[in-house]
């Protein structure tokens, strides 16, 4: 299943996930949401959505690991991969571009900022 407006949204922490999903959902986007790395990896493989949203700290599976996964497989070369993430070091920014990710939108989440960049990302033409 492919569609412009699916997302996966992957994070350990429910309160993230519920809002995330939230904002999402308002605005009019379909979200599978993950609760953690091997969840994320286990809903695409059912779907391919036009979005990966990432929490780099989780649990099992970081993000990073997680988004070079994803990399892996040739069906998601074109869905971007952003990471919301509390870290703000240059270190973790250029691992996670290494990774494979196209963004990043630091917690915690305000809402304009969340919309401005899944609007950006999801709008982009898929080649």
């Amino acid at each position: 299943m492919s569609s412009g407006k699916s997302i996966v949204a992957a994070d350990d922490l429910v309160e993230n996930r519920l809002l995330v999903k939230g904002i999402l959902e308002q605005a009019g986007y379909v979200v599978f949401a993950a609760v953690d790395g091997a969840d994320c990896l286990s809903i695409l493989s059912r779907v391919v959505p036009r979005l990966v949203l990432l929490d780099i700290q989780m649990p099992d599976i970081s993000g990073f690991e997680v988004c070079r996964r994803i990399r892996l497989n040739p069906s998601f070369a074109h869905v971007p991969i952003v990471f919301l993430t509390a870290c703000k070091t240059m270190d973790e920014v250029q691992e996670g571009i290494a990774a494979g990710g196209n963004d990043f939108v630091l917690k915690p989440i305000r809402e304009e900022m969340l919309l401005e960049r899944v609007k950006h990302w999801t709008s982009r033409v898929v080649r």
